[in-house]
C-alpha cells in the first residue's frame, strides 16, 4: 500500500511515535501481539487489541479484524491496529517506512529490506545492517539521538543518577511466580508502601499478595486475569507523578517520537520525489 508507515508494537513508547506520525498526516498501521503486555495502558494504543479501539490524547486507534479490514480502514484515514506479531503482512502492504518500536532489547525479526526505510528503537539493532537508523532510548544526554552506524547504548549504569527513575527497579512490580494476576488497585490511584496492590494466583494454587514498594501513583498495571510468568513486570509506581499524567504521553516518548519523525523526514528529503506520505 502506498504512503504507509508500519509500526511494530503498540506499547507506551511506540504509542508516542504512532501518535506523532499519525497526527502529522501519515498513514499508520500498527502490528501487535495477541495479548499485549504494556503496563502504562492508559497511554498505549495496544489497548485496542482488548477493547476494539483505544484513544490516547484525542487520537483513536481501531483494531482491524483482518488484512482486508485493515486496508479498508486505512483508506478511510483511520489509525489501524492488526494482530500480527511476526509482521507477516508486511509483504502484502509493502510500506515505505517500517518502525520497530517493540523495545524488547532484541530484534524480533525486523530486517532492513522490509521497507524502503527502516527505523528501530533501542538496543538489539545495528544501524546500517539490521535497519537504516536506530533511536537511542536510554535516558540521559543521548536520549533520542539518531544512530546511522552501529548500536545504541545497551547497558546503562543503574547507579548513575543521570540515568533516571526507569533504572531504579524499586518502583517496579514483578511477578514472583507464574500465575494469574488479580489487580486490586486501578491505574492513577495513589498507593502507600506496603499496601496490597495485587494478588497472584500461582499455578500450584497459592495466592501471593503483592505490595507497593514505594509511595506514589500507580501509573501502570497489567489487566486482571492475565497469565504472567515469573519475573515479568506487572506494575509501575511513580513517586512524584501527578494522577493526570497517567493519561498523557511521557516526555521520553515525545522525545523519541520526534526523533523518529526527524528520521522519516530526513530520509524523505533525499528522495527524488518528496512529500507523498499524507493521507487521502
Amino acid at each position: 500500500m502506498k504512503h504507509l508507515i508500519i509500526v511494530r508494537g503498540g506499547g507506551e513508547l511506540a504509542s508516542g511515535v504512532i501518535h506523532a506520525l499519525y497526527r502529522t498526516g501519515f498513514r499508520v498501521l500498527v502490528l501487535e501481539q495477541k495479548e499485549p503486555t504494556a503496563t502504562r495502558r492508559r497511554v498505549a494504543f495496544s489497548e485496542a487489541i482488548y477493547r476494539g479501539e483505544a484513544t490516547v490524547e484525542r487520537i483513536t486507534c481501531y483494531r482491524a479484524k483482518n488484512v482486508e479490514d485493515a486496508k479498508k480502514r486505512l483508506k478511510e484515514g483511520q489509525l489501524v491496529m492488526l494482530v500480527d506479531p511476526e509482521a507477516k503482512c508486511v509483504r502484502e502492504f509493502k510500506p515505505q517506512v517500517l518502525v520497530d518500536a517493540i523495545v524488547s532489547h532484541e530484534n524480533k525479526g525486523t530486517k532492513r529490506d522490509m521497507a524502503e526505510h527502516t527505523i528501530a528503537l533501542g538496543p538489539g539493532f545495528c544501524a546500517g545492517r539490521d535497519v537504516d537508523a536506530v533511536v537511542e532510548t536510554g535516558r540521559g544526554h543521548n536520549l533520542g539521538r539518531l544512530i546511522y552506524e552501529g548500536f545504541s547504548y545497551k547497558n546503562p549504569d543503574i547507579k548513575n543518577s543521570t540515568v533516571g527513575l526507569e533504572h531504579n527497579l524499586e518502583h517496579l512490580l514483578f511477578a514472583p511466580e507464574n500465575g494469574r494476576l488479580e489487580m486490586l488497585r486501578s491505574i492513577s490511584l495513589m498507593v502507600k508502601r506496603g499496601e496490597s496492590v495485587a494478588h497472584l494466583h500461582t499455578d500450584d494454587g497459592k495466592t501471593i499478595e503483592l505490595k507497593a514498594t514505594i509511595d506514589g501513583v500507580l501509573r501502570g498495571a497489567l489487566h486482571t486475569g492475565m497469565t504472567v510468568r515469573k519475573g515479568q513486570k506487572i506494575g509501575d509506581i511513580h513517586p512524584t507523578m501527578g494522577q493526570e499524567e497517567c493519561f498523557t504521553i511521557s516526555d521520553k516518548a515525545r522525545c523519541i517520537a520526534g526523533s523518529v519523525l526527524e528520521a522519516v523526514m530526513v530520509w524523505d528529503s533525499k528522495r527524488p520525489k518528496r512529500r507523498f506520505f499524507h493521507r487521502g
